[in-house]
């Protein structure tokens, strides 16, 4: 199975994409309006499609959903949709409610009981729910939750290497930048035997600056504090040596573009790994915004933070399966460098879903 991600300034122009890289078989799991931030003070706003596509030739016919194809599914919506963008919110507002009153009308039937317990079990989770009704249409209708472990241990993307060794950690404030560094360069040096410099960018925040400085003296590593793109550019001259040189930068809000011009112009030009970092127990939406926001600079692999302040983890899969950007850490606590482990499917799969039966 493939998830894709596509933009285009009207539906027509997204199925187009869809239909000619990924067939006619296609099943669209979300859809939502975007803004183009190249045109500047012109933002232009994009449609931007989340599609599936299952390529797993190897299972029965009848083991295989049967798709919808993508012309006949959406060919009402591509007369609508053409030049008018607002369509956009009137047929996701239509299809909410038509989503509701056939729950309702599910629930007062007697019939919500003949369907798959496991779909609400996996949205109690944090997966979104056009995520596990994809899943249980490819599964079938009475796909068990071992089955959908199978599936998404298949299916998420992890990586825990990298050909840069300038790694890069973006991210809002509190996110936990700072420790997770920590607890990567404490790892690297203690356990790897790898030489490790680090470089901080967070001159904004109060105490920043130290707190970074005495995680490095207890490592014994270097640590310079950069404010300038001249001081960072000599920064990494300067510890060019190292096997891996880590990068902190100043945490933002989402909201607040400003951030991300100023880091534009300290990447420019480099090549480094960037990591974004994100807090498990945050809501969809935000989580969202934030990807949308960072991804100006190219988010290259993905940290998620603080699980143990989380209920549920569902989200991470939910990331993982609509962004398809690798994750390469998770945190668990605060403890350095202890509460840090890097990405297993499995383990992801076993921790999201471990309790459901």
């Amino acid at each position: 199975m493939q998830i894709r991600t596509y933009k285009a300034f009207s539906m027509k122009d997204v199925l187009t994409k869809i239909k000619t890289e990924m067939g006619p078989n296609a099943l669209i799991l979300s859809t939502r309006e975007v803004k183009d931030d190249s045109y500047g003070m012109l933002t232009k706003p994009m449609i931007e499609v989340t599609a599936a596509v299952d390529y797993d030739a190897q299972l029965p016919a009848q083991a295989r959903p049967s798709l919808k194809p993508l012309e006949k599914t959406h060919s009402n919506h591509i007369k609508s949709i053409n030049n008018d963008s607002n369509d956009i919110h009137t047929i996701t507002s239509g299809i909410t409610e038509l989503s509701s009153m056939l729950k309702h009308l599910l629930k007062h039937s007697g019939i919500e009981q003949q369907l798959n317990p496991t779909r609400e079990a996996l949205i109690s989770q944090g997966i979104k729910a056009s995520l596990v009704e994809m899943m249980i249409s490819k599964l079938g209708g009475n796909a068990q939750l071992v089955t959908i472990k199978r599936l998404l241990t298949k299916l998420i993307k992890t990586s825990t290497s990298t050909q840069s060794k300038v790694w890069a950690f973006l991210g809002t404030t509190g996110v936990g930048k700072t420790t997770t560094i920590a607890k990567i360069a404490a790892n690297a040096v203690l356990r790897e035997n790898q030489s490790v410099g680090v470089i901080s960018l967070d001159t904004y925040r109060i105490g920043a600056i130290e707190q970074g400085r005495t995680y490095a003296k207890i490592l014994n590593i270097p640590f310079v504090a950069a404010g300038t793109v001249d001081e960072f550019r000599s920064a990494l001259d300067q510890l060019h040596h190292k096997d891996i040189i880590l990068v902190d930068t100043v945490g933002r809000s989402p909201f607040n573009s400003n951030i991300i011009d100023q880091l534009q112009n300290y990447f420019s030009g480099m090549s480094l790994c960037k990591f974004l970092l994100l807090p498990v127990a945050i809501r969809e939406n935000e989580m969202e915004r934030i990807t949308k926001t960072f991804s100006r600079l190219g988010i290259d692999r993905v940290i998620f933070t603080k699980l143990d302040e989380a209920i549920m983890h569902g989200s991470i899969i939910t990331h993982n399966l609509l962004y398809r950007i690798p994750l390469t850490y998770v945190t668990t606590g605060q403890r350095v460098p202890e509460d840090i482990e890097k990405a297993d499917a499995a383990k992801i799969v076993a921790l999201c879903l471990g309790d459901q039966s």
